[in-house]
Order: structure tokens, then C-alpha cells, then sequence
């Protein structure tokens, strides 16, 4: 883990990060929302004064790049700095694809943790059918290590919902759409609803 902190702090830095394009068009808005992997709060823009906001990234240069407005704090989404039942929805958009197994396996008993009874859990990750599947060096079953060193999981749907097992699952859809860039390929992401 040591060492992504290091790519993502790299990342960040850079003066044209990878991460870009608008906010997500359904987001969340009830009470207390902790979005989990903020990084320079594409997410967090949509959300800001609407609800009460915590952004939440182990990148300073991340976190320096959001937007003003939500709270922003510096931390790990393996180790949660919240006290049990503390928020009414987590986030979790790209954040499970760039973890190993065990991890991705803290961070969702995390979320668990952190959410109240009755508690919803937005998540959005690639699916096996993203355009990027296979690309790099594997270092797990559907994990593959990209020339910049960051960590992608490609998720199956079944997958997705075994990690998450201990949430009710209210909606998990593949949203797939074809490139601009690259006649023929497609973006595809696993978008699910759970709840606590």
C-alpha cells in the first residue's frame, strides 16, 4: 500500500492528472455523506451544498486539488478515523478497482462500519468489459499494475456483490458506453446501491 500512496502522491502532482471529466449525474444527497478516495473532488463538487460533505483521501496533493466547501480529511479508507454509525451514505466511486483483495475486503467492512443502520452505499468500479481489461501486468485475478504503477481490479458483477454481502443490495447495473477516442471500445462500470 506503501507504494500506490507514493504513485497517487506523484499522481497528484502532476500538473494534468488522469482523473478528470464531470461529476457523476446521480449522487447521493441524504444527511451526513463521506465520500471515500475523493481525490481532487470531481465527485465532491456535485455534492457540496447539499448535504454535509466529507471528502476523505490519503493524497495531500489530492486533497489540495478539491474544491472548497466539504470537509476534507487525510486518511485511510483501510482505517477510518469515524466513529461506528457516523454517516447516512458512503461513496466508494473508483476506489475498490485500485485495491488488492484484502484490501478491497477492509475498506467495505469499513464503509460497513462507519454507516448507520439503514445506511446507503453508492459504489461505482470498471467492469471486466472496460476497454483497459488485461492491460498491464497482472498481479491478481482481474488486477493489473499500468505502466504509471497504479493499481486497476476489473470487478464481475457477482464479484461485486460477494465483497459486499453484508450490505442489502438495492440496485447493481453495468453501464456501458462506446469511447470517442477509440472506435469500438467501451467504458464499463459496475454502478450498485447497497444498504446497511
Amino acid at each position: 500500500m506503501k507504494e500506490q500512496r507514493e504513485i497517487w502522491e506523484r499522481e497528484y502532482r502532476s500538473p494534468n492528472p488522469l482523473w478528470k471529466g464531470p461529476p457523476p449525474e446521480a449522487v447521493l444527497d441524504e444527511g451526513r455523506v463521506l465520500e471515500l478516495g475523493c481525490g481532487n473532488g470531481k465527485t465532491l463538487t456535485a455534492l457540496t451544498g447539499r448535504s454535509e460533505v466529507v471528502g476523505l483521501d490519503h493524497s495531500i496533493n489530492a486533497l489540495r486539488s478539491c474544491p472548497a466547501g466539504p470537509s476534507l480529511v487525510r486518511g485511510d479508507a483501510l482505517h477510518l478515523p469515524f466513529r461506528d454509525g457516523s454517516f447516512d451514505a458512503v461513496l466508494m466511486h473508483h476506489l475498490l478497482q485500485h485495491l488488492l483483495a484484502d484490501e478491497r475486503e477492509a475498506a467495505a467492512s469499513e464503509a460497513l462500519r462507519v454507516l448507520r443502520p439503514g445506511g446507503t452505499l453508492s459504489v461505482r468500479t470498471f467492469s471486466v468489459r472496460d476497454m483497459r481489461f488485461g492491460k498491464g501486468t497482472e498481479v491478481e485475478r482481474h488486477t493489473y499494475r499500468r505502466g504509471n504503477g497504479v493499481i486497476y481490479h476489473y470487478f464481475e458483477a457477482d464479484e461485486l456483490r460477494t465483497l459486499l454481502s453484508s450490505f442489502v443490495e438495492i440496485e447493481l447495473r453495468e453501464e456501458i458506453a462506446e469511447t470517442r477516442f477509440a472506435k469500438g471500445s467501451v467504458r464499463a462500470e459496475l454502478v450498485g446501491t447497497f444498504r446497511r
